[in-house]
């Protein structure tokens, strides 16, 4: 594996919170001081302006990692490839701790890049569905729920805990509170009674109702759907282990919004098949997520970590198969190649 390059020193930033060019790059405030580190020859900085010294690693995954950095890399590569603590602290040859810390840092720092880029996105349709887990035991089910954009395969909202009305109440709040207009979205979700109840809340128009009296308590504050909103259930109906009948409800807006996001989608029927896959990606990305094994988290806040850092390699990192761009000329008998998601025009341009 090649070793990660250096960023130029123009693109650091001074990280005292005091400094007045606090977070600013490329105003040469900042100089090597020294370096340091047997395998990485780390820089050490100090800022002209403040005179604080620190290390070019400071506030990054990184930061006081005892093991070289080419090392440390790779066992994140591990990690987001579906290996466990244990087999990765085996295959890399490091302590399990060391794995379990690089996990926590990468996973809070995947959820921060996450809360600072997925900013007022422009897109039309989600889907959302939850997918099963456990934290500590099996009688201890800990479940990660998601939005995600079925056309560019990118998921917007992630969150954890147990399967409740809170946990799809904070996954449609997080959802919208990313969205650059949650008035015009068409949702596809699967049966759960959760979603119906929130999704006014959150994707619809709040009014207050007029008084039909002088005195007594005002109306409490309802929610008016827009045309340009709906949401559609995919309900499975199943007897045992065998699926008898899929069941489409429509729950809110008009099924005129539904045909238009279908014909968008590309698809005959509402379904909820983008998410369905992404399930099935992310618990070969994750450990914890293997279905009917042992290998389920012991913890749940490493659990959370690894579920945000398995998200990020996702959403950021790994090329999607599904998503195809014409060669300029062929290659052989190759026409096409595969490439990351298309970035809309608010969306981030960088990973």
């Amino acid at each position: 594996m090649k070793k990660t390059k250096r960023p130029p020193l123009e693109s650091l930033a001074c990280v005292n919170p005091e400094c007045e060019v606090y977070g600013q790059t490329g105003v040469h405030n900042l100089v090597i001081r020294k370096e340091y580190g047997k395998h990485d020859r780390i820089r050490f900085m100090r800022c002209r302006l403040c005179r604080e010294e620190f290390s070019e690693r400071k506030n990054t995954a990184l930061w006081n990692c005892k093991i070289p950095e080419e090392k440390a890399v790779s066992v994140c590569e591990h990690l987001s490839e579906g290996v466990s603590f244990k087999g990765t602290a085996r295959l890399m040859r490091v302590d399990p701790g060391t794995v379990r810390r690089l996990n926590k840092r990468s996973g809070r720092h995947g959820e921060q890049y996450h809360e600072e880029k997925v900013q007022a996105i422009e897109v039309r349709n989600l889907q959302g569905d939850e997918r099963h887990g456990y934290a500590g035991s099996k009688a201890q089910p800990s479940w990660e729920a998601e939005l995600m954009d079925p056309i560019s395969k990118f998921v917007l909202s992630h969150v954890q805990g147990p399967r409740n009305d809170a946990l799809i109440c904070r996954l449609l709040s997080d959802g919208a509170s990313r969205l650059a207009d949650p008035h015009s979205i068409a949702l596809f979700t699967d049966g759960d009674a959760s979603y119906a109840t929130h999704f006014p809340q959150f994707f619809g128009r709040p009014y207050q109702p007029a008084r039909q009296q002088t005195h007594g308590r005002p109306y409490n504050v309802r929610y008016r759907i827009p045309r340009s909103a709906a949401h559609v259930q995919v309900i499975k109906h199943r007897q045992g282990a065998r699926l008898q009948e899929i069941e489409i409800r429509y729950t809110h807006g008009s099924r005129k919004r539904i045909r238009i996001a279908l014909e968008e989608l590309g698809y005959q029927v509402p379904n909820t098949s983008a998410i369905e896959r992404r399930n099935a990606t992310a618990r070969m990305m994750s450990k914890a997520q293997v279905r009917k094994t042992l290998a389920f988290s012991k913890r749940s806040d490493e659990k959370l970590r690894l579920g945000w850092w398995s998200l990020t390699v996702y959403n950021w990192c790994r090329p999607h198969r599904s998503l195809r761009q014409d060669l300029p000329e062929p290659v052989g008998k190759k026409s096409m190649f595969n490439v990351h998601r298309p970035w809309p025009s608010a969306w981030p341009t960088g990973s």
